[in-house]
């Protein structure tokens, strides 16, 4: 468990005179992105490998664009809730945080190929779709505030001083912000509407804020000190999809997505100050280095019951372990070095799960379920305590030239924060559950 924690936390382990960073924890979170999708597909717990005909598949499976049979424009808005339920040094705070933010906009021009009369136009190449949209994968957006007595280790123990006696009340705020987004480009050919295939080129933009806070109070001596870690990281990169979608018949669909590495760009900037100039002045490290995220395969199978019902699964399999750093302009060698080797003995290989349904109570009202698991990427996380599962459910309302869809998700993980390092392991750990509470609003024009 301790090892999760070191890749889990973003904080610096500051020893006398030298100062190592964790930027394999930071690689992870950037490596664990969802597939970016509507409200139709939020509902159906994200499982739209197969299924296709929908603003999603240009961020999922692009061979989806192919079902298509008219050109549309989306936008999909999202609220999200996210409630940080902490346990440190066996006292329990609960923190909540809400933002409103833009998850989906995108278009898709339906071309249909062009026939001479008596020909028949369901072989060969049926149409063309191009699709051009914004994906928002991965969202960092979270607060939490947790206080205890510590009689175990003091944050002076951090810089080598053990003359303080550890025995205070610390006070922790932990705030993060950000996002992991897409701007994709994609094209799909229908083939005897039974072979779909597409590929999309992906534009990644990478945003993260974190900021700890630390407040120790002295009781058994009175002394005060703050201790403060902020970072900044920006990015981008460029990844690319390849799918196809195999309909053996109008009911039964096979699909399977290719996603190669996103190749970033970072550039990191960490900050730690505290009010007590004796152990530290403000400092900052500024690093730039080149990541390059896993390969993620996908398979899916979607089957309609009766033209009424859908139901649809997915499969992922990635490989953590294969996360790779990269110097940049000359940058540090031995960090790269060591966080390579911190990535290959810390992480795994994952599967994530989807399944979901849909249900057309009328012509024009569909109800949709869905569940999901992204599995866990720890090797000593022999128990999955890190992974993610996501709960949904949906409405949505179609007619001919237009539609609204809307869409309920929930989800849980587990994580860990700590507002210092200690060489010996003792610093103050927060077990955290994490559950956020999203809704998702889609509305399209069909064209």
């Amino acid at each position: 468990m301790k090892k999760i924690f070191l890749a889990l936390v973003v904080a610096t382990v500051a020893t006398t005179g030298s100062v190592y960073a964790q930027y394999s924890g930071d690689a992870l979170r950037f490596s664990q992105t969802n597939y970016g999708s509507s409200a139709r597909f939020k509902g159906m717990g994200n499982a739209q490998m197969a299924v296709g005909g929908d603003i999603s598949s240009l961020g999922a499976n692009p061979a989806g664009l192919g079902l298509f049979t008219r050109s549309e424009f989306v936008f999909t808005p999202e609220f999200n809730g996210t409630n940080m339920n902490a346990d440190f040094l066996n006292n329990k705070t609960s923190t909540s945080r809400s933002q409103i933010n833009l998850n989906q906009l995108g278009v898709v021009f339906h071309m249909p190929t062009y026939r001479a009369k008596g020909q028949d136009t369901q072989k060969g190449v049926v149409s063309a779709v191009v699709g051009l949209g914004y994906n928002r994968n991965n969202d960092y957006g979270l607060e939490a505030n947790f206080s205890g007595t510590n009689n175990t280790s003091s944050v002076y123990n951090m810089f080598g001083d053990y003359s303080v006696a550890p025995n205070s009340t610390q006070s922790v705020n932990v705030a993060r912000s950000g996002s992991v987004s897409e701007f994709n480009i994609a094209g799909a050919l229908n083939i005897s509407n039974q072979i779909y295939i597409g590929a999309t080129l992906g534009l990644v933009s990478l945003k993260y804020d974190y900021s700890s806070m630390l407040d120790e109070d002295g009781i058994a001596s009175n002394y005060y000190i703050n201790y403060n870690q902020n970072q900044i990281t920006e990015g981008s990169g460029v990844n690319a999809k390849l799918g196809v979608i195999f309909r053996p018949s109008p009911e039964f669909r096979i699909g399977a997505n290719l996603q190669t590495p996103t190749w970033f760009n970072i550039d990191d900037s960490y900050t730690e100050s505290s009010n007590d100039p004796n152990v530290l002045t403000s400092e900052t490290y500024n690093f730039s280095y080149n990541l390059r995220t896993p390969l993620k395969g996908s398979l899916g199978a979607s089957y309609i019951i009766g033209n009424r019902a859908l139901i649809s699964a997915d499969v992922d399999f990635v490989d953590y372990s294969t996360i790779r750093f990269s110097s940049s302009d000359g940058g540090d060698v031995s960090t790269i070095v060591d966080n390579n080797n911190d990535v290959r003995s810390s992480y795994k290989s994952a599967v994530n799960y989807r399944v979901g349904g849909e249900v057309k109570v009328n012509d024009f009202i569909s109800l949709r379920a869905g569940y999901g698991l992204n599995g866990s990427a720890y090797k000593d996380d022999s128990d999955n305590h890190f992974k993610t599962q996501f709960f949904s459910g949906g409405v949505g309302y179609r007619n001919k030239n237009y539609y609204f869809d809307l869409a309920y998700q929930r989800v849980q993980t587990n994580s860990t924060f700590s507002p210092y390092l200690l060489p010996d392991y003792t610093e103050p750990v927060a077990d955290v559950k994490n559950d956020k509470n999203n809704v998702f609003l889609t509305f399209g024009i069909r064209f």
